[in-house]
C-alpha cells in the first residue's frame, strides 16, 4: 500500500500478543499514522525485524526514512512531529519526570508482571493459545505453531523464566502497582499526570490489559470464558480496582479515537501524515 504522495506506507512488524506490539499499535493509531501491520510468530518475527531493521527486537516500524525499534522510539519520533494536543510526553519538567518514572514502572515492571502471570497459566492450554500466538501471521507460520506448539511454548517459557514462584511474585507486584494507581486516582483525576492524556495513561492501560481484557485490545487474546479459573479470578479482582476501571476507560475512549491512517482533526493538512515520511 502507498500514501497519496506515492510513497510506501510505513510497516509495523509485530508479534501478535506482545504488549510492546500492542502499545505500538495504540501509538500509530493515536498519531494517525497510515501504516501496514505485518504480524509474525515468535521465531519468524526475529528474521523479519533483522531483515528490515537489522535488529532482533520487535516491534519495528520502518519506512523509507526511518527505522523505529520499540514503542518508546515510535512515541518520541512522532511526538516531536505532531500537534501539541496529541503529544504524550509533557514539556513541563515536573510532569515529564513523572511520566518518565511511570514509563519505567508500567512499561517495564508492570508489563513483565502481567505477561509473566498470563503466560504461566495460559501456555499449558494449547487449544486456546495457538490463536493468540499466530493469529494474523502468514499461513505457513500458523501451521508451524499448530504442528510444533511445544517448541513455541517452550521458547516463551525459557525467555520469561516462568515458574510458580515468579508468577506469585508477579501477582503481588501487580496488586501493589494497581493500589498505587488507585491512590493517584482517588482525587477524581481523569488522567494520571496533569489534565490531559500522556504516555503514563497509555503505558499503564496496555501493561494492565492482560488482567483486564479491554474490548478494544488490538492483539489476539483468549476470551474471559476460556481463561483458566486462576486467571478469571485475577481479572475480576483487577477490574474491581479504580485503576482497572481507569485503564478500561482509556481503552474505550482512546484506542480507536482515530482510525489507523486517519489524521486527527487537530492536525493541519498533511501535518501528521507528512511525519510518516519526514
Amino acid at each position: 500500500m502507498t500514501n497519496p504522495n506515492g510513497t510506501p506506507e510505513p510497516v509495523l512488524i509485530t508479534f501478535p500478543p506482545s504488549l510492546d506490539s500492542e502499545l505500538s499499535r495504540f501509538l500509530v493509531t493515536h498519531y494517525g499514522i497510515a501504516h501496514v501491520e505485518r504480524r509474525h510468530t515468535m521465531m519468524f518475527c526475529f528474521f523479519s525485524t533483522l531483515l528490515h531493521g537489522s535488529t532482533f527486537v520487535f516491534p519495528l516500524l520502518y519506512s523509507n526514512s526511518y527505522k523505529l525499534v520499540g514503542p518508546r522510539p515510535i512515541s518520541e519520533y512522532f511526538d516531536a512531529r505532531c500537534p501539541a494536543d496529541l503529544q504524550l510526553w509533557p514539556e513541563a519538567a515536573t510532569e515529564k519526570s513523572q511520566v518518565e518514572s511511570d514509563w519505567n514502572q508500567f512499561n517495564d515492571t508492570l508489563a513483565w508482571a502481567t505477561a509473566d502471570f498470563a503466560y504461566y497459566y495460559l501456555l499449558p492450554h494449547r487449544e486456546i493459545m495457538i490463536g493468540p500466538l499466530s493469529q494474523g501471521t502468514p499461513d505457513y507460520e500458523q501451521k508451524a505453531v499448530e504442528r510444533a506448539y511445544p517448541v513455541f511454548a517452550g521458547l516463551l517459557n525459557v525467555l520469561l523464566r516462568l515458574s510458580a514462584q515468579r508468577t506469585q511474585a508477579s501477582l503481588e507486584l501487580m496488586r501493589s502497582i494497581f493500589a498505587a494507581v488507585d491512590a493517584r486516582l482517588a482525587s477524581g483525576a481523569k488522567y494520571l499526570v496533569g489534565d490531559r492524556l500522556t504516555m503514563s495513561d497509555l503505558a499503564f492501560s496496555v501493561a494492565a490489559a492482560p488482567v483486564l481484557l479491554p474490548t478494544e485490545y488490538g492483539g489476539p487474546i483468549p476470551p474471559f470464558d476460556q481463561m483458566p479459573g486462576e486467571v478469571q479470578a485475577v481479572i475480576k479482582e483487577m477490574r474491581g480496582h479504580p485503576a482497572g476501571a481507569f485503564a478500561l476507560r482509556i481503552y474505550a475512549e482512546q484506542r480507536n479515537r482515530f482510525g489507523a491512517g486517519e489524521a486527527p482533526p487537530a492536525a493541519s493538512a498533511g501535518q501528521v501524515r507528512a511525519a510518516g515520511s519526514a
